[in-house]
């Protein structure tokens, strides 16, 4: 994962003490989708089980009460306060959604085993989204440039609309006549959970937008 830094001083205006600190914790939860979405390939490829990918999703929601105790008691701006809660628990979502197609992928393989390396293929695909998505995620923490914000946002939601089309194509895959009932329901599932690991990065991205421009406006 490639390292980061919060900026101090953003246009200007120095971070409060607490502000700084709350952020670096919260982009700690980052770390821990990186590490989901490596467990999620191993698993799509075969190589590891599930029980990793439980480990890290209790992992994200220990990190995820710890913070939220830490923001809480914080010496920051009440406002501030509740996007930082809302930035969290997109950032937990994440780590959710890949937890979900984890489970998914792990109950079920498609029987017909082309339409089933076209799924696994698939969810690699979005994974290496994800992946790009969570590293223009942390250049944001290190941003304290509205405007440079702004494109890196336009960048996750760009990863998020090609992820669209990756989903779409598994519709397609789901809906064609040789595709029984039960593998119909887990392209189906797999492609709709999927989807929402690049909306969670989205999500995200506008949360901590909308916190950092309050910072420095």
């Amino acid at each position: 994962m490639p390292g980061m830094r919060i900026l101090r001083v953003l246009s200007g205006r120095l971070f409060e003490g607490g502000e700084e600190t709350l952020l670096k914790e919260c982009s700690k939860m980052v770390a821990v989708a990186f590490e989901a979405n490596a467990a999620l390939k191993s698993l799509t490829t075969g190589t590891a089980d599930i029980a990793n990918m439980r480990g890290l999703e209790r992992k994200a929601d220990q990190e995820k009460f710890r913070i939220a105790n830490l923001i809480t008691s914080g010496a920051v701006a009440p406002n501030v306060l509740d996007n930082m809660l809302v930035l969290l628990g997109q950032q937990d979502n994440i780590v959710n959604s890949i937890y979900n197609v984890s489970r998914e992928l792990h109950r079920y393989k498609v029987r017909d085993g082309e339409k089933d390396r076209h799924l696994r293929e698939s969810v690699i695909d979005i994974s290496n989204l994800v992946d790009a998505a969570l590293d223009t995620l942390l250049k944001m923490y290190a941003q304290g440039n509205v405007g440079t914000l702004r494109t890196l946002r336009e960048a996750i939601e760009n990863l998020e609309e090609a992820g669209d089309g990756i989903k779409d194509d598994l519709l397609d895959l789901a809906y064609t006549e040789s595709v029984d009932f039960r593998s119909f329901y887990h392209i189906i599932q797999v492609a709709r959970l999927a989807d929402n690991i690049l909306d969670g990065c989205e999500d995200s991205a506008d949360a901590l937008l909308t916190i950092i421009s309050s910072i420095i406006t």
